[in-house]
Formats: C-alpha cells, structure tokens, sequence
C-alpha cells in the first residue's frame, strides 16, 4: 500500500519536469501548434505525448521495475496507473486554476482525460509485466513496444483535442478512440492476470481440492458396494443354511 501511495506521488512530482521539456520544445525549438497537420502531429505525438510517456516511464523503469514487491506480470500495470492517476490528477489540478467554470471542467475531465492517462498506462504497464518476467533477450523489444504504444495512443488522442482550427465535431473522434482503447486496457488486464503465477497457484489448489473430493466420493461409492455385496452374501447364506 505505501509503495502504491509513493507512486502516485511520484506521477504527482513527474508534471514539473514535463512541463519544462514541453514548454523548452515548443518554446526554443518552435514546436508549438500551428494551423497545419504537420505542427498538429509534431506537437501530439512529440511534444505532449513523447515527453509525458517518457517521464511516467522512466519513473517506472529507475524505482519500481526492480523491486522485489514487483513479484508478478500484473504489477507492471498496477503501478503504471498509479504514475498515471497521480500524473493526471495534478494535470487536472492546473487546469482547474485557470478554469472558467471549475466544477464542468473537473467532471469533463473525470470522464476524459483520467481514463485516457488509464488506458496509457496499462498499455505501457503491460509490456512492462511481460518483460520483467521473460527472457533478457526479448525484454528490451517488450519495454521498447510498451513505451511506443503508449506514446502512440497518447498522440492520437491529443491529436484531434489540439487542433482548435478544426470543426469541434472531430473530438469526437478521439473520444471513439479512447471508449474502444478502454477496452482493449480491460482485455490487457485480463490477459496479465490470468499469467499471474498467485492465480495458477489457486487454480492448481482448486484442482487438487476437486480431485480429492472426486476420489471421496468413488471411496464412498465402493465401500457403499462393498456393504451391500456383503448383505447380499448374507442373506444368500441364510437362504442357504
């Protein structure tokens, strides 16, 4: 549970270097959005989704990655989500300071940009599972396809909420995104629990309770034979006699 709260803090702390690289790349390196497709991808894929993906990631990778609590594939999950709720609660926070209305902009972002940071992270948090768990030789593509995916997902999502100079209706392009990304997270989710080694022990114990239960019932079963073949020598030796 404390490793749980200390990585929510660290999404908390990872904001700060964040808004320093995207304010240095759009700042100095004239990466800011300008009213071309071009600029529009640059920024969502580079400047925001890049640089935010990187900080969570490296957070993940430096203190959690090697931790003896990180002792299953569904772990990598569990604290990428927990960066990425602390990293998106202090977006939303900022946000909040320079809203018109606060509370439509903190329900608005209850319902996109929390579960948008979500979907990121278990889709990074997923590989990340997998590759602590592997061969050290398939681990850097696993870490390296987490991490592209994320920033891919992060880029796409932005890509259509960025781009001011086009008609409003095509946000609701990232938001089709974002509903069908909630679901593939959910079967990401699935899939790394059903690989947790706690889940096939319980599985194996299920087994073996079963098993024992069946061979006491065919115990039963052929003493009960056993009872009533003995009764039938019984009364056959009476008839007899």
């Amino acid at each position: 549970m404390l490793w749980l709260l200390l990585a929510f803090v660290a999404g908390i702390l990872t904001i700060a270097p964040a808004i320093v690289i995207e304010r240095l790349l759009e700042g100095r390196m004239g990466m800011g959005i300008s009213p071309n497709f071009g600029s529009l991808m640059l920024n969502a894929f580079v400047v925001v989704a890049l640089t935010e993906e990187l900080c969570k990631f490296a957070v993940l990778r430096i203190v959690f990655y090697r931790k003896r609590f990180f002792s299953e594939p569904i772990n990598g999950i569990v604290y990428a989500v927990m960066l990425s709720l602390g990293f998106a609660f202090a977006e939303s926070v900022l946000h909040l300071v320079g809203a018109h209305n606060i509370y439509v902009t903190a329900i608005f972002r209850s319902f996109t940009a929390v579960p948008a940071h979500f979907m990121f992270a278990v889709f990074m948090g997923y590989f990340m599972g997998q590759a602590r768990f592997t061969y050290f030789k398939h681990r850097f593509w696993l870490i390296l396809t987490g991490l592209g995916l994320a920033v891919f997902a992060h880029g796409f999502y932005d890509l259509f909420l960025l781009a001011w100079w086009m008609p409003a209706d095509f946000q609701f392009v990232s938001y089709g995104f974002l509903f069908a990304g909630i679901v593939i997270a959910v079967l990401f989710i699935n899939k790394a629990q059903s690989r947790s080694p706690f889940m096939k022990r319980r599985k194996w114990l299920r087994t073996l309770e079963k098993i024992k239960e069946r061979d006491f019932q065919e115990f039963l079963a052929s003493q009960k034979k056993q009872m009533k073949n003995r009764r039938e020598n019984m009364n056959n030796n009476d008839l007899a006699e």
